[in-house]
């Protein structure tokens, strides 16, 4: 009665017939809720008829299937939490090409160290794993820090949230995991760079 973003008073179902005019001032039925198994297309004209019969004078108007009304009062909030998810999806992206762009430059950095390695006998595996290392370790900080500021912000947003509290422990997991794995896409291409240096190549660079 007061939509999915209030909680419900408390409500009673009065027969029209029980009321007695001007005694409840707020009481004018106007609304019909019916359940049926058919299409409300098919419907509706036998609905008519059976008005019709009951009172020639009743219009009908508005009809309307419970999950068009339900859609249109969530459309607010479905909207703006597009835009959020939109900006959420490319803040991730944008996280995944900063580490890519971090790490890149740091394997750049980093060649005649990764040759050196190389020449004295580290496997390739082991230098693999250093990189994705350091990617790992910057994801972690990054979600540390993410999740907090989220915890803090969840007060905030907790009003376009609907049946997901806002301190909901799967949601921050799901968020924890697609950055984890956001970055390892991003740490994957500087990982492999550095595997594949020619270790004279790079003893020779000044």
């Amino acid at each position: 009665m007061r939509g999915l973003e209030q909680s419900s008073e408390p409500q009673i179902y009065i027969p029209e017939q029980q009321v007695a005019d001007g005694s409840i001032i707020t009481y004018i039925p106007k609304d019909l809720v019916i359940r049926a198994g058919v299409q409300a297309g098919s419907m509706l004209p036998a609905l008519r008829r059976i008005v019709r019969q009951a009172d020639p004078e009743q219009p009908i108007s508005d009809v309307q299937l419970l999950s068009e009304i339900v859609a249109g009062e969530t459309a607010p909030r479905r909207s703006q939490l597009g835009v959020i998810g939109v900006f959420a999806g490319l803040a991730f992206l944008l996280a995944g090409v900063g580490i890519h762009g971090l790490l890149s430059y740091a394997v750049s950095q980093r060649t005649r160290e990764i040759g050196v390695r190389l020449a004295l006998g580290a496997q390739r595996q082991d230098i693999l794993r250093m990189v994705m290392r350091s990617g790992l370790m910057l994801a972690a900080l990054g979600i540390l820090l993410g999740v907090v500021l989220a915890f803090a912000a969840a007060r905030a947003i907790e009003a376009l949230l609907f049946g997901v509290h806002s301190y909901d422990p799967p949601t921050y997991l799901a968020a924890g995991a697609l950055a984890l794995l956001m970055a390892l896409a991003g740490s994957l291409l500087p990982a492999l760079k550095a595997v594949r240096v020619d270790p004279m190549a790079a003893m020779r660079i000044e």
